[in-house]
This record gives structure tokens, sequence and C-alpha cells, in this order.
């Protein structure tokens, strides 16, 4: 009885210790390859960009630890799944997304868009260096272009 009492206290703590509890056992700010998935963050500066056949602005340069409500409105005629992250990450992830297409928006660095809409991903850009938006649909993947995004470093 002690035992099961002690896992059970050493459980709670563990849990209680990912985040504020706000949303369950997940964490308000989640670390992701290319920065911070924030939940719940209050008001952000919106940082808005467009997807049709290409991206409206070409390119966005962030200044390092800046934190942005990332709008992205999709302009095309098909929904995507646009993640943020780096090469490597979001290679790995349009591998999952390949070999298991059903398994859509369980990641805090996604957010899927139907024409016509736009979704904000809440988002503190806390790593240096070149990362980039883009669509991981199966489909997509080598067909649409990615949103090259440049973290500089802040400027004293």
């Amino acid at each position: 009885m002690k035992q099961t009492l002690a896992a059970i206290v050493i459980i709670f703590h563990m849990l209680a210790a990912q985040g504020s509890g706000a949303h369950g056992i997940l964490p308000d700010e989640i670390p992701m390859a290319g920065g911070t998935a924030l939940r719940e963050p209050g008001p952000l500066p919106a940082l808005p960009v467009s997807f049709g056949h290409h991206w409206q602005p070409a390119t966005l340069r962030v200044q390092h630890t800046a934190a942005v409500a990332l709008s992205v409105t999709n302009h095309s005629t098909d929904w995507h799944l646009f993640a943020l992250g780096d090469g490597t990450a979001l290679r790995d992830q349009n591998l999952i997304h390949r070999l298991m297409p059903d398994l859509r928006k369980d990641y805090p660095n996604t957010r899927l868009s139907e024409p016509g809409s736009t979704v904000t991903l809440p988002w503190r850009f806390d790593q240096v260096g070149e990362f980039e938006l883009r669509c991981v649909r199966a489909e997509h993947q080598g067909h649409s272009p990615p949103l090259p995004i440049q973290v500089l470093p802040a400027t004293p």
C-alpha cells in the first residue's frame, strides 16, 4: 500500500512539473525544433503571412526571442497542414505524415488550414538560425514551396 501511494505521489509531481496544469498534463510552452510553441499565451503581436501558389511575404526575418502570433491566411483552393520548424524536424514530420496520413493535428507546431481560412500559431523564436513554414500534407510534399524564416540575433 505504501509503495502504491509513493508511486502515485511521484506521478502526480511529475505531471505537475510539466506545466501550469491549466491544460491538463500538457505544458503551456512546448519546446520544438525552431522555437517554442505557446499555448494560451495571451495577446501577442500578429505576424501576418499568406499562401496561395507562393508566400507573401517571400521570406520572414524575426528577432531572437520574439514572441508572435504567426497568422497564416490560406488563399489557395486546397487545405494545407502548415508546420513550422527546422529542416530536419520537418523532414521527419513529413515522413510521419507520409506513413500515417490520418495523424495530422497532433503536433504543436502545425495548423490545419481550410481554403480561405486564417490560422494562428503562437510562437516564440528562441533559437537563432534558419527555419521554415511549409505544408506537410503527404500530397503536397515537394510541391508546395516553404516560407524561409531567418531568426536574427537580438540587437543590443
